[in-house]
């Protein structure tokens, strides 16, 4: 069966990642990842960027408070208030740069794999927020052929374009966040980076497990409905149930043995299952008879 988060630890964690956001740690943790003391200069110039961060950060809530509604915290005390979340938020950056590391590739991201992607979603009815970082839109990076592919989104009202000086990490995790447990994240993200680090480790990687949708492309093919040709996203859905230790019933217990590719699923946080693990799931069953129990 799905195993769901809790409300409190639903809202620790946004809690935890707004902390992360706007001061840089999480109070009374002592993570490794948490900064450490720095000079007068250096202090300004964070306290000045930390405003500014927040600033943009109480633009963002704004912005989903108008879009989606109420934080889904928060629905049942603003049941009267309606509710827009969306279906899918997409993770731009992670989809433009998806294999474009060859020779001589262009320094942008893939505009056109973008909108491929986000075409997918819309076709199916699904609503849609695209998170891309504004320095992909400034004239020096983004070619003239890419505008009308940019002005698109805009128009359609489904871009957010994150500040300077930010994390877009922290925007569409945030967004996922407020709209609630039936959003999806299209990302193929490992999310190993310090941010995510420090958040809760066992409730964050419960998240991912129930949110992230990974991706890849097809070949190239003509799409007669669009008229263009494209490479058709396929995204891996999460799985129905959760691969983690369940109580079947009184007396049973299964509990998920490593496959091969499982990675930061294990309690030390950086266990990674190498190629000597199956590559098919397989369970540990344990039952309880009557004189064990």
């Amino acid at each position: 069966k799905k195993v769901e988060l809790s409300d409190n630890q639903w809202s620790e964690m946004m809690k935890m990642n707004e902390s992360i956001v706007l001061d840089g740690k999480v109070e009374g943790h002592t993570s490794k990842f948490q900064g450490g003391r720095k000079g007068p200069k250096r202090q300004l110039k964070v306290q000045n960027a930390i405003e500014k961060r927040k600033r943009s950060w109480e633009s963002f809530k704004k912005y989903l408070a108008d879009r989606v509604g109420p934080c889904c915290i928060d629905a049942d005390a603003n049941a009267d208030l309606p509710r827009r979340p969306f279906d899918v938020i997409i993770d731009g950056a992670n989809i433009g740069y998806y294999k474009q590391n060859y020779a001589n590739s262009p320094k942008h991201v893939d505009y056109e794999q973008i909108d491929w992607t986000v075409s997918h979603f819309l076709d199916q009815g699904k609503s849609v927020l695209l998170v891309l970082h504004e320095r992909h839109f400034h004239p020096n990076l983004m070619p003239k052929w890419a505008n009308p592919i940019a002005k698109s989104w805009s128009d359609k009202g489904l871009l957010y374009k994150t500040p300077g000086g930010s994390n877009d990490d922290w925007f569409w995790l945030h967004a996922a966040l407020w709209c609630g447990r039936n959003t999806l994240v299209l990302t193929n993200d490992e999310m190993r980076d310090h941010h995510f680090q420090m958040l809760a480790h066992r409730v964050f990687l419960r998240w991912k497990e129930r949110a992230r949708v990974h991706f890849t492309f097809g070949e190239h093919a003509y799409d007669e409905a669009k008229g263009d040709k494209r490479r058709p996203l396929q995204p891996t859905y999460p799985d129905i149930y959760s691969r983690r230790i369940q109580r079947l019933d009184a007396n049973s217990l299964v509990v998920p043995l490593a496959k091969r590719g499982d990675s930061n699923r294990f309690l030390d946080g950086s266990h990674d299952a190498d190629d000597s693990a199956p590559t098919e799931e397989t369970y540990l069953c344990i039952h309880m008879n009557a004189e064990t129990s």
